[in-house]
């Protein structure tokens, strides 16, 4: 199941607002706390269903933002157990991933694949890119009938 990273930060007034809702969900969920308003949690849903099952046990003005966590991921800090947990609960990897490819050709391939095409091959360019032999033509003077001018045989 992939893992998700949950950070919030709670603007309400605590006497306004009940939020042991929300912390018995994350425990229940079995979320990992990382840091203070930081959790992971590993759930068989995308992103926005996992924020808007918490979302609703928060306050409209309180922050939320849930994002996966794919395949790298590094931590230090006061938490024990992080790493441990994490290597229990290994991130799902982005499908369609290719190991060594770079983002910028991940990026053309998944923009190739929608839309049916085949993905482009990024390509090194120096200086501006040189006009076909044919835009000359078609810049050579011309009288005013539109034909070449008189010594300009349309090369």
């Amino acid at each position: 199941m992939p893992i998700f990273v949950i950070t919030y930060e709670l603007r309400g007034q605590a006497k306004r607002f009940d939020y042991q809702p929300f912390g018995a969900e994350l425990r229940k969920q079995k979320c990992f706390q990382i840091q203070g308003t930081t959790w992971l949690g590993s759930f068989a849903n995308n992103a926005t269903q996992v924020h808007n099952h918490f979302k609703k046990l928060m306050e409209r003005s309180d922050s939320l933002m849930v994002n996966e966590l794919y395949q790298h991921f590094c931590y230090t800090g006061g938490a024990t157990g992080v790493t441990r947990w994490l290597e229990l609960n290994p991130p799902a990897a982005l499908p369609g991933a290719n190991p060594g490819e770079t983002l910028e050709a991940g990026i053309a391939r998944a923009r190739a694949k929608q839309s049916g095409a085949a993905a482009p091959v990024p390509q090194a360019t120096k200086g501006p890119a040189k006009a076909p032999a044919r835009a000359a033509a078609k810049s050579a003077p011309k009288a005013a009938d539109g034909k070449p001018a008189a010594g300009n045989k349309g090369k």
